[in-house]
């Protein structure tokens, strides 16, 4: 039975924790964060964004207090949906850990003035397979939110998500989301009845979004010869964004794959939870 190697680290963005299991390598920002800003198999590649020269990010001292700035830094992060000026949160405080068995529970600080205490549990379940746990303790006043599991990869890879096929009779039975600033006519962006995909590109010119529903619970992401996998649950209720469990954006820069929780309504002491199944593998 394989076991889980630890020990800290250094990144581009101080500590980290490394993790290593089987054929899979894992570090984790504990200095900001937490990020997951390195994910690979031994003889792979990071498949993971790093910001290293901090291209995006956003003074958000009108909220949060003077001097204080969100970086999108890269790698797994945890947010909330929907997505406005105060789900900007600077998370750049050190996290706290403990290692129990094949796992890592991660306990950052709670984000300050929206009320909501951030938990990540990361398993090593298999060879190649990681169970990334999340939730999102209501510590103020009651709320309305979806929890929403962030990776910002590497561009230059292409996303496939399954559509649904139910025949649900005088009903639809799938939805295409698009943002503003995307065009339906995106050559990046393809779909067929039942597969969307979006292929990033490192030359793009504009950035480009869309969402939708998929009931199968399962998106990939191949990036040169690896192939990252996630797979959810899916649980009833109303999502996000008209209905979204899956998004995608991807820039010159970055290529993300996001998936997200139904809204949940949250009493003070309340939690969200959302959990992902990766799988990273030889394409």
């Amino acid at each position: 039975m394989k076991t889980l190697k630890t020990k800290e680290g250094l990144c581009f963005l101080g500590k980290t924790l490394e993790l290593e299991y089987g054929d899979l390598l894992m570090s984790v920002t504990i200095d900001v964060g937490p990020r997951i800003i390195s994910f690979s198999r031994r003889l792979g590649q990071n498949i993971m964004f790093n910001d290293v020269e901090d291209e995006v990010s956003k003074d958000v001292s009108k909220y949060f207090g003077e001097g204080n700035v969100w970086h999108l830094y890269g790698g797994h992060r945890i947010w909330a949906s929907p997505e406005m000026e105060t789900t900007y949160i600077p998370d750049n405080d050190p996290v706290k850990y403990e290692i129990k068995g094949n796992s890592v529970e991660l306990f950052p600080v709670t984000w300050p003035k929206v009320g909501l205490k951030p938990f990540m549990k990361i398993s090593f379940l298999a060879e190649n397979k990681v169970s990334v746990s999340m939730s999102l303790t209501n510590t103020g006043n009651s709320k309305r939110i979806a929890l929403w599991a962030l990776t910002v990869l590497k561009p230059g890879g292409k996303m496939e998500a399954y559509l649904p096929k139910t025949d649900t009779g005088y009903l639809p039975n799938r939805n295409l989301v698009m943002w503003p600033y995307a065009s339906i006519t995106d050559k990046r962006f393809s779909f067929s009845d039942d597969k969307l995909t979006v292929q990033s590109n490192v030359k793009a010119s504009s950035p480009f979004k869309v969402g939708f529903y998929t009931d199968k619970g399962k998106i990939s992401y191949t990036l040169g010869k690896e192939l990252f996998t996630k797979t959810f649950e899916i649980k009833a209720g109303e999502y996000p964004d008209m209905n979204c469990n899956v998004e995608t954006y991807t820039s010159h820069l970055i290529h993300e794959v996001e998936t997200l929780s139904p809204l949940v309504s949250l009493a003070k002491g309340d939690s969200i939870l959302h959990e992902e199944i990766w799988t990273l593998e030889k394409a």
